[in-house]
């Protein structure tokens, strides 16, 4: 039973066109690095049980990065990270296309364990 269940689950998400929701790291943080360069952005995110960790370049610290983390548990707010740098919620991306998409919230769980996306600054 469990089976047909699940099958007619993903026939649903797959077959009829019915688009997946993913919860997804904010493209850039809010450490400026110069007013032409902007916002430091998205390098890397890693994604574990219902908490995603978005990380991006560090400008106070080169070589080191801002990491913040959002969780599902908490409704994709801040949970860990600098709140000056780091944006307050999670995003949502309705199409569900990597690399920036750690967390499917229709099936629910992780896309992957962690994905390089190493976009360029904002400016």
């Amino acid at each position: 039973m469990i089976r047909f269940v699940l099958a007619i689950a993903l026939f649903l998400v797959l077959g009829t066109g019915v688009r997946a929701n993913c919860e997804a790291c904010p493209n850039c943080d809010y450490e400026q690095i110069s007013v032409s360069q902007g916002d430091a952005c998205l390098n890397y995110w890693t994604c574990s049980g219902d908490t995603i960790t978005c990380s991006y370049p560090s400008v106070a610290n080169p070589g080191t990065f801002n990491n913040c983390s959002y969780s599902e548990s908490a409704d994709w707010a801040l949970t860990a990270g600098p709140s000056e740098i780091c944006f307050s919620y999670s995003g949502l991306n309705s199409k569900c296309e990597p690399p920036n998409d750690p967390y499917n919230l229709v099936v629910p769980g992780c896309t992957a364990s962690y994905g390089y996306v190493g976009e360029n600054n904002s400016g």
